[in-house]
């Protein structure tokens, strides 16, 4: 979304999650995976999701377009597109997120 989002800066970035194999980070220049994730959470087309957390179940499968998520939150401020219910901020973000986890997550 920046011109400093390179492909080194978010081979960088994964070092944060490499221990965990849960999760995956993709490298997308053309925007091609916020435009779909947008697209599945209800935008026009040339919207693209980026800042939002995207929460999924062991039973989601995905096709052309993301399934809908279990849960989600974004960050986008006043977008017109991603729902106003979802923004988050700082320690609520920190909280719906952490919420989020403990309710997909055994133990």
């Amino acid at each position: 979304m920046y011109p400093a989002d390179t492909i080194e800066a978010a081979q960088e970035a994964s070092k944060l999650f490499s221990q965990d194999g849960r999760v995956v980070q993709y490298y997308d220049p053309y925007k091609f995976a916020g435009g779909a994730i947008a697209e599945g959470l209800g935008a026009g087309a040339g919207q693209i999701a980026w800042d939002i957390y995207l929460f999924y179940d062991g039973k989601a499968r995905w096709g052309k377009l993301p399934p809908p998520p279990r849960e989600w939150a974004h960050q986008l401020g006043d977008s017109s597109w991603a729902d106003p219910d979802h923004f988050y901020t700082g320690d609520g973000l920190y909280r719906v997120l952490e919420n989020f986890m403990a309710d997909l997550l055994p133990g």
